[in-house]
C-alpha cells in the first residue's frame, strides 16, 4: 500500500504532465482507490505545499548537492519530503523508508528539519531571491513589476496563502437574517463595506455550500473582486452580454442587478452546462439566454453591456491553484495577451455607439492588462477608457482609469478591471 507522501507525489507529477488541477486529479485517483479515500486530507496539504513552494525546496535539494529539478515523480516525492522536513512534520522512520525512492539521502532530508526559508536563500538576491523565497517564476516577477504592483514581496507572500472567501447575497436577501441562519450551520459571514451584496466568510468555508440557503439558491460563491466586474459594468436596465461567461456566475449577477435581458456565451458547451445548474438553483433560468459560440467572432448585435472576461494565466488565482505556477511560462502570456486583444477589439467593434464594454482579467501581469487596453485602444479609435464606480481598487499608475484589486491589498483575488465605452 502506497503512502501519503507517494500518493502525493503521483498527484503532482500527474497534474504538471496534463496541466491540470491539483484538485481533479486527487479526486480521480481517490475514485479509483476508494480504501485510501483517509489519505485525502494530508495528500491535499502535501500537494498544495509543494506547489506553492517547489522552487524554494528544489533549492534546499540543490544545496545538498541532488538535482536538478525535474517534474518526474521521484523529484516531486524529494520535494514533498523536503517540505515535510523543511515545515517539521518529517519522521524519521518515514524519511528512511521514501528517501531512496527519491534518490536523496534521509539524513541530509532530516538535517533540513525546521529550516527557515532565510537560511535556505542565503547568499541569493534582488529578484532572484523573491523567485526562490516564493517559488515564482522569475517572469512573472519582472511583469508584475512591470505592470507597477505595490509591493511585489507582499503580494508574492498572499498568493502562497490560503484564500479569503466571499459570497455574493441575492437582491431582497436581509444578509443580517442570512447571517444569524448561516450560524447555525456552522459558517460565519460578515456583511462587506463596500458592496452591499457581499458578504466574506470568516470561518466555516467548507460548509459554505451544503446549507439550506445556499440549496435554495440565495447566495452564490463568488470573490469580491469578480463581483466587483459586474457593478462596474453597470447592466440595470439594459441588454448585457458576457462572451465569455464560463459558468455564468457573472452573468447571474448581471441578471440580479437588473438587466433587462442577458446573454451568456461560452466557447465550451461544458461549461455552459454548469450554467444550466447555477442559473437553476438562482432561480434564473428565464433571465439568461446561453449561446455556444466564440467571443473572437461576435454573434449578438446591440447588447448595451458587454463584460469580457477571456482565459487568462490566472496569477491573481494562485491562491486556489497554485499549481499553475508549475507549468506557466513567458509563452503562456504571450499567447493569452493576443487571445484576449482579439476578443477585446472585436467586441468593442461591434458594440452599438454608447456601449459600456468591460475588460477583466483574474490576473496582474503587465502583458494581459495594460498593453491589451493600451492595443486595443489603438485598434478601434471609436472607443475610450472611461470612469468607473465603484472605485475600490488599486489604481495603476501605468493605466490609472483602470483598477486591480490585490491579495494583499483587498484581501480578494488579483484582479483587473478596465471600463470603456464606444463613442
Amino acid at each position: 500500500m502506497p503512502l501519503p507522501e507517494e500518493v502525493a507525489a503521483w498527484v503532482l507529477a500527474e497534474t504538471v504532465r496534463r496541466r491540470a488541477s491539483l484538485r481533479d486529479v486527487a479526486q480521480e485517483y481517490f475514485s479509483r482507490n476508494p480504501g485510501l479515500e483517509y489519505m485525502k486530507p494530508l495528500v491535499r496539504v502535501l500537494t498544495l505545499g509543494v506547489a506553492r513552494n517547489y522552487m524554494l525546496l528544489d533549492k534546499a535539494l540543490v544545496n545538498g548537492g541532488y538535482g536538478p529539478p525535474s517534474h518526474s515523480t521521484s523529484w516531486m516525492l524529494a520535494r514533498v519530503l523536503a517540505y515535510e522536513a523543511v515545515s517539521g512534520r518529517l519522521k524519521p522512520g518515514r524519511a528512511r523508508r521514501l528517501a531512496p525512492k527519491a534518490g536523496v539521502d534521509a539524513e541530509y532530508l532530516l538535517g533540513l528539519r525546521g529550516a527557515r526559508p532565510s537560511e535556505i536563500v542565503r547568499g541569493l538576491g534582488g529578484v532572484e531571491r523573491w523567485s526562490v523565497l516564493f517559488s515564482t517564476p522569475r517572469w512573472i516577477i519582472e511583469e508584475l513589476l512591470e505592470a507597477g504592483v505595490p509591493d511585489v514581496p507582499g503580494l508574492l507572500a498572499a498568493l502562497n496563502r490560503d484564500p479569503v472567501r466571499w459570497i455574493r447575497v441575492r437582491p431582497g436577501v436581509d444578509v443580517g437574517r442570512l447571517a444569524e441562519e448561516l450560524r447555525g450551520e456552522g459558517v460565519v459571514i460578515e456583511p462587506d463595506e463596500d458592496l452591499p451584496d457581499v458578504a466574506v466568510i470568516r470561518s466555516g468555508a467548507g460548509r459554505a455550500t451544503r446549507t439550506r440557503a445556499y440549496r435554495e439558491g440565495l447566495y452564490v460563491l463568488q470573490d469580491k473582486a469578480s463581483s466587483l466586474v459586474t457593478w462596474v459594468a453597470r447592466p440595470g436596465g439594459r441588454v448585457a452580454h458576457d462572451p465569455t461567461a464560463g459558468a455564468a456566475v457573472k452573468a447571474s449577477h448581471a441578471a440580479w442587478l437588473g438587466a433587462r435581458y442577458v446573454v451568456a456565451g461560452d466557447l465550451k458547451p461544458g461549461r455552459l452546462g454548469e450554467a444550466v445548474g447555477l442559473l437553476r438553483r438562482l432561480r434564473l433560468r428565464h433571465m439568461v439566454d446561453l449561446v455556444v459560440g466564440d467571443a473572437r467572432a461576435p454573434y449578438i448585435r446591440g447588447a448595451e453591456v458587454v463584460v469580457v472576461d477571456p482565459p487568462c494565466s490566472d496569477i491573481g488565482r494562485l491562491q486556489y491553484e497554485p499549481e499553475v505556477k508549475l507549468w506557466l511560462t513567458r509563452g503562456d502570456a504571450k499567447y493569452f495577451r493576443r487571445l484576449q486583444l482579439r476578443m477585446l477589439v472585436r467586441q468593442l467593434e461591434n458594440a452599438p455607439r454608447g456601449a459600456t464594454v468591460v475588460y477583466s482579467v483574474c490576473t496582474l501581469t503587465y502583458s494581459e492588462t495594460i498593453w491589451v487596453v493600451r492595443n486595443a485602444l489603438r485598434s478601434v479609435q471609436e472607443a475610450e477608457l472611461a470612469s468607473q464606480e465603484p472605485f475600490i481598487g488599486e489604481r495603476p499608475r501605468k493605466l490609472p482609469q483602470a483598477q486591480r484589486m490585490l491579495p494583499h491589498m483587498h484581501r480578494t483575488q488579483g484582479f483587473f478591471i478596465a471600463r470603456l465605452v464606444k463613442l
